[in-house]
């Protein structure tokens, strides 16, 4: 019989962890949660005891937040596998799909969470997280995020966003083109990465099949319905129903006017 998962909550909210307590008592017959604790001094002696397999933390605590929890976890190498639970502003969460790393988005809502634990139950055999952490951090002190981590066959790549040039579509595989190291080929759609990407005025979508790197255009030719030049000389076709969208990104960029 396989063991049930083992869960420790910390929040400094005891109705928050009542509330996450009983949802994935409802939700999730395979997870059990071990213990609570209400801040991260807590949690740090509980997880050294119980050693779980999942964390679920709260970011926003008092004297020390749960970045800062997850963070010494990471250089102690207490290697569970973390999901944050945040009412973060929207830089924040894009930083965290950028660094991959899972997070619930207060009010929990059940289908978020369904997915986080589905999601913990097929990461089971492969549970460093070490990487994404520091790829979060660094995202989260900069001034502007820095890192993409993408999903490989044998964990994560972490890619620098400014050596990105161009994303291109091949049916449920994405090739990300690179400046200083060979295409990336990743098993998710143009779609995924879209998404992850919304916030992030340097990328745009362009056609169905490319999201450019607005950094990277070299130049825009207005012959037909428009061309993108690359850095790296690709000449990439601008949609008719994406030209818009382009054009004012590109004026907004480079300060072009109407």
């Amino acid at each position: 019989m396989q063991s049930k998962i083992k869960a420790i909550l910390v929040d400094d909210s005891e109705q928050a962890i009542k509330l996450l307590y009983l949802m994935l008592k409802d939700l999730a017959p395979g997870l059990e949660v071990v213990a609570t604790a209400k801040n991260a001094r807590e949690g740090m002696e509980l997880i050294r005891a119980l050693r779980p397999d999942v964390l679920f933390l709260d970011i926003e605590m008092p004297e020390k937040s749960g970045l800062d929890l997850a963070s010494e976890l990471g250089q102690l190498g207490m290697d569970c596998q973390i999901i944050f639970t945040t009412a973060y502003d929207q830089y924040a969460i894009q930083a965290f799909r950028l660094a991959a790393m899972d997070y619930l988005l207060k009010p929990i809502e059940e289908e978020q969470l369904m997915q986080a634990v589905e999601k913990i139950s097929k990461n089971m055999a492969s549970r460093n997280v070490q990487k994404q952490l520091d790829v979060l951090l660094t995202n989260l002190e900069a001034n502007s995020n820095k890192t993409l981590s993408v999903p490989t066959l044998n964990g994560f790549a972490y890619l620098p966003l400014n050596e990105i040039e161009f994303l291109e579509a091949d049916g449920s595989y994405v090739h990300i083109h690179m400046f200083k190291e060979a295409k990336k080929t990743i098993s998710k759609n143009l779609k995924y990465f879209e998404n992850i990407l919304e916030s992030d005025q340097n990328f745009v979508r362009v056609h169905r099949s490319y999201l450019i790197n607005m950094e990277n255009v070299e130049e825009y030719s207005k012959s037909d319905r428009g061309i993108v030049v690359m850095k790296s000389g690709k000449k990439i076709d601008v949609a008719r129903n994406r030209k818009q969208e382009f054009l004012d990104k590109l004026k907004s960029k480079f300060n072009l006017g109407s």
